[in-house]
């Protein structure tokens, strides 16, 4: 059988002079019920709520609120005799194991005080798969109301009941209510699911081109951009997952391996892979060709200059996966600030980030091999060139939010450098461009999808 090493404390609360008092309190273990045994008197006979908070790591935090509770629990309606009373925990039944650590608390509270404020669990954090958040109020018959668009919650909110699903970033907020007593403090978490192998970053704004007065002129002017929230492949797409999705490995000659940078491929073909995979997992795809998101109705992947690849719309707002715009991967690559203002992408030592000129042997080189930045992305300095979404052109000295790049041109925007390249080519500043029909032995991409 289990046990329990239990602790009792007590708490009392009340708004008038006269507060409820707790006495003689004891605990036993009965099998899988916890006795919890006390004396309970109002100086005014006024009723009392009776609630039982659980801490698991001596006392230091109180997360455990027990549903699994009988008898003398809630509303206890005289209370001038100083009468003994009894709860009944069933520990077990809420899904509490065995241990030492445990401290529990008793809380008379004679009404009209203010509802405790709701509490989430899982708590707030990055999860890489979606969760069920369960929310939970210590004072006993509050309902909870709860909000899952960042918005302050109110008496009008939906009531909380079963666990809510999040499976994308989302701000939950919830608030207690309670007849009688002053609603709760509002509880807020922020819930960021970063798909497997993917980095979310929140957004922000942050001073683009060459800020280090080391580049050519098509860095500058430098300027502001504001981008929103987005998340960034932690690799550039494997040869592996390319062959999973595509059929086949078009890298040849410069390192071959499921776990090495795909290269030579077009940046027709990026759009196709998005499309797919997006599918695969049931996400909405992002392309838009000949009036359709289904690749299978786009024909082959153009070995030439196509009008209407070239014309592909991208819809920003779907979940599926897609090219970063240039400024997206600027950001990423920076770590999503200017400071450090590092030269490479994480530092200014290229020999810890990148496989580059000097040290790669002139092959590409498994993804994630070398330091990663500052948010985790690893090789956006050198390996391979990463496609981006915009057409190549000058850059503006205004600031921008979210820019896509100009509507038309001959070339689309790579970054990052690559395996045969000086260092000055692997700056996370520097631009180059290339055809979109043409797979170049130097060219992979990275993935990005939109925050929702």
């Amino acid at each position: 059988m289990n046990k329990l090493a239990i602790f009792i404390l007590f708490l009392t609360a009340g708004l008038l002079s006269a507060a409820p008092v707790l006495t003689n309190i004891t605990a036993g273990q009965l099998y899988d019920q916890i006795l919890i045994n006390y004396h309970l008197a109002h100086p005014d006979n006024l009723p009392c709520e009776i609630s039982v908070q659980v801490s698991n790591d001596g006392g230091a935090s109180y997360t455990i609120f027990p549903t699994a509770l009988s008898g003398d629990v809630g509303t206890i309606s005289t209370t001038a005799s100083g009468a003994q009373y009894q709860i009944n925990w069933n520990y077990i039944s809420d899904g509490v194991g065995s241990g030492k650590n445990y401290r529990v608390k008793v809380i008379a509270d004679d009404g009209a005080g203010e509802v405790a404020a709701p509490v989430f669990n899982p708590p707030a954090g990055s999860y890489e798969n979606a969760q069920n958040v369960t929310i939970t109020c210590p004072t006993n018959g509050a309902t909870i109301r709860y909000t899952t668009d960042g918005s302050e919650p109110g008496s009008e909110s939906e009531i909380y009941s079963t666990p809510i699903h999040i499976d994308e970033t989302t701000t939950l907020k919830a608030q207690g209510f309670k007849p009688g007593w002053t609603p709760s403090a509002v509880s807020s978490a922020e819930y960021t699911i970063a798909p497997s192998n993917m980095i979310y970053l929140s957004g922000g704004s942050f001073t683009m081109g060459d800020t280090r007065g080391e580049g050519t002129t098509d860095e500058l002017p430098t300027h502001s951009v504001i981008l929103s929230p987005f998340y960034i492949g932690k690799y550039e797409v494997t040869q592996g997952e390319w062959q999973a999705v595509m059929g086949s490995n078009p890298a040849s000659g410069y390192g071959v391996g499921a776990n090495y940078p795909v290269y030579s491929i077009s940046w027709y073909s990026t759009l196709k892979f998005c499309n797919l995979l997006s599918m695969a997992e049931g996400l909405t795809p992002v392309y838009t060709i000949l009036g359709s998101t289904n690749p299978a109705n786009w024909g082959n992947v153009p070995s030439s200059w196509d009008d209407n690849w070239n014309a592909a719309f991208c819809d920003w707002t779907a979940n599926g996966y897609r090219l970063p715009t240039e400024a997206e991967w600027e950001f990423a690559a920076r770590g999503g600030t200017n400071s450090p203002d590092y030269l490479y992408a994480g530092s200014d030592d290229i020999n810890s980030v990148a496989w580059y000129l000097s040290n790669s042997a002139e092959n590409t080189h498994p993804v994630g091999t070398k330091a990663p930045n500052g948010i985790g992305a690893y090789d956006m300095s050198g390996n391979v060139w990463e496609w981006c979404w915009d057409w190549n052109g000058d850059y503006s000295g205004t600031a921008q939010t979210n820019p896509t790049g100009p509507a038309a041109g001959d070339t689309r925007i790579i970054r990052s450098g690559f395996f045969l390249n000086s260092p000055a080519w692997c700056r996370v500043s520097k631009r180059y461009s290339s055809f979109v029909h043409d797979p170049v032995f130097y060219l992979g991409f990275r993935l990005a999808r939109s925050g929702m």
